[in-house]
């Protein structure tokens, strides 16, 4: 599994054979990784949302910028993918994990929160989307989680669901 995370987060992640985390969080990076034959991806985000907490997303608005699939198309799959159930959504029974639709911002910094009332999201993120997109275009299995915080609020600063996941997620695969 590739794990892909801002790089403000640090070590949140407790090194594990299998898994490699890369705090280089751009679209190349997911490509390379995809050049190497890695079809699982965890990638993570820090979002603005209506509550604190973690978000599994299940679908995502684009509606700002130029997506990852502009341009040339990158050999790593077919020019115009289905992105429909590109996510998957682990089944976590957890208080503080919810699941619901992202829309990307030009900078969750600026976001008011007019933006969760006049979309269907749940939540709003500047990173991560054009990564997801990248991995799904090259036939990996995408998991898309972000540390979610109320306008104006502090972010989550408790990691260690992260873990608790990967732990979820290799008991899984056996």
């Amino acid at each position: 599994m590739y794990i892909s995370i801002p790089g403000d987060w640090g070590d949140r992640i407790f090194p594990r054979s299998g898994v490699s985390v890369c705090s280089d969080y751009s679209v190349d990076s997911i490509r390379k990784a995809l050049d190497l034959g890695e079809k699982n991806f965890l990638i993570c985000a820090d979002a603005v949302s209506d509550f604190s907490g973690w978000l599994f997303v299940q679908d995502h608005l684009a509606l700002f910028g130029t997506g990852t699939l502009a341009g040339p198309n990158d050999p790593a799959g077919p020019r115009f993918p289905n992105l429909r159930g590109m996510y998957i959504v682990p089944e976590i029974e957890e208080d503080s994990v919810r699941t619901g639709t992202v829309m990307r911002v030009p900078d969750i910094r600026l976001s008011t929160g007019a933006e969760l009332r006049a979309f269907p999201c749940d939540a709003l993120v500047s990173h991560g989307i054009d990564q997801a997109i990248a991995a799904a275009h090259g036939g990996a299995k995408v998991i898309f989680v972000l540390s979610c915080r109320e306008s104006g609020g502090t972010k989550t600063s408790d990691h260690s669901f992260l873990n608790r996941l990967l732990q979820e997620i290799e008991g899984g695969e056996e």
